[in-house]
């Protein structure tokens, strides 16, 4: 399925990569914080993992919580995100059929992804320096709601297309599509806003948050912490 990668390509148009800590350090710290996730996929986080990440800097706990919430938006990128690739306005009973097959994959994957984001929002709370952006992660959980409420509605709308509904639904989907956009850029720049009033090194954060997105090609899922 074809993708329109929103979300990383917001991510890469508002995050400039810098070059003032080695790739290789940056692709280590990467690697062990991989570990983390890929053990709290498989099991409740017990209590030293908790500290370990508790013991992080800023920028590397912000890192592993973004690029967790980052791969959510990119999985619905690819389920969802490009509607001219399920939805045309003229369409025959098979085009409709086939639209329906094609978004199986992302409601299978739809309550997994957001248990994630939420997993990834608890830890977010956690972070070394949360209380002074406080108002930022209530800004972020509002938009990640509304994000999610989109996406519900564009899996409701495609999943019950018709040749006779087709033209309307099109015309629904491109108006969700909008939004859809709109709350996509926003997370980011949240996102960005948060990484500053925490006081986290930028340019290490986006390195990390880089490394770990390279090194995340699945959907990992973190623990619950509450």
């Amino acid at each position: 399925m074809r993708r329109i990668g929103l979300c990383i390509s917001l991510l890469v148009t508002v995050l400039a990569m810098s070059a003032c800590e080695s790739e290789g350090e940056a692709q280590t710290f990467a690697d062990r914080d991989q570990k983390m996730v890929k053990q709290t996929a498989a099991k409740p986080m017990s209590n030293k993992k908790k500290q370990e990440f508790q013991a992080l800097p800023s920028d590397r706990q912000l890192a592993v919580v973004f690029s967790s919430m980052i791969h959510v938006s990119e999985a619905f990128d690819y389920g969802i995100g490009n509607p001219e690739y399920f939805i045309r306005s003229s369409m025959t009973e098979e085009e409709a059929d086939i639209a329906k097959e094609n978004l199986e994959s992302i409601q299978l994957e739809n309550k997994p992804l957001k248990k994630q984001n939420s997993e990834a929002f608890a830890l977010l709370q956690k972070t070394r320096n949360q209380e002074k952006s406080r108002n930022d992660i209530q800004q972020l959980k509002e938009n990640r709601d509304a994000f999610f409420e989109i996406t519900d509605n564009m899996i409701k709308l495609i999943s019950q297309v018709t040749p006779k509904n087709a033209k309307k639904t099109r015309q629904q989907l491109d108006q969700l599509k909008k939004q859809y956009t709109q709350y996509s850029a926003e997370s980011v720049n949240i996102m960005n806003s948060i990484v500053k009033k925490q006081g986290a090194d930028k340019e290490s954060f986006e390195r990390y948050l880089e490394a770990l997105l390279q090194k995340q090609p699945g959907q990992p899922v973190l623990s619950e912490l509450y």
